[in-house]
């Protein structure tokens, strides 16, 4: 019977949120942190990349294009993929998906990854429907649980209409 009340104002003190032990008071947060639920995360990977449209210009032979959609997919078992992680890019035509904890662990993610141009804008004739766009991606750092991969430049096969 003791140790049952004991428990009950055990099991009081951490439901308001507090707990003392040796003169120190923690919080609730503070006790998720400790025991490793906290809200930071443990790892970090970070996919980068670029999306370029290939013209016929000699002048301009390639230009960035902003606002493209671009996901990745991972193949997470056997015949079992990811869903598609999608990412816009910004003014320059490079992207940047970071990509859930639970894909983290993958093994050999550069030869189960793949990154793709999804959506180009209409302003761009650029197809990337017709090429076999999907690009492996490649480890560039790693350090303290993050990691950055980079699919290089994506290059895309048509050319620029006229701007109003």
């Amino acid at each position: 019977m003791r140790s049952l009340r004991c428990f009950f104002f055990l099991f009081l003190f951490l439901f308001e949120g507090a707990f003392a032990a040796a003169g120190k008071i923690w919080s609730r947060t503070e006790m998720v942190e400790m025991a490793g639920y906290g809200e930071q995360k443990l790892s970090s990977v970070i996919i980068t990349g670029s999306l370029l449209c290939d013209t016929s210009s000699p002048i301009l032979p390639s230009i960035a294009i902003p606002g493209a959609t671009v996901a990745i997919k991972c193949q997470t078992g056997y015949k079992r993929r990811s869903k598609w992680i999608k990412a816009v890019t910004d003014d320059l035509g490079e992207f940047e998906i970071d990509l859930p904890s639970q894909l983290h662990a993958i093994p050999d993610m550069e030869n189960t990854c793949v990154v793709k141009p999804v959506h180009v804008p209409k302003l761009y004739r650029c197809n990337h429907r017709s090429t076999n766009a999907h690009k492996r991606i490649k480890l560039v750092s790693s350090n303290n649980g993050f990691r950055v991969y980079t699919s290089g430049k994506i290059r895309l096969q048509g050319s620029q209409s006229s701007r109003s």
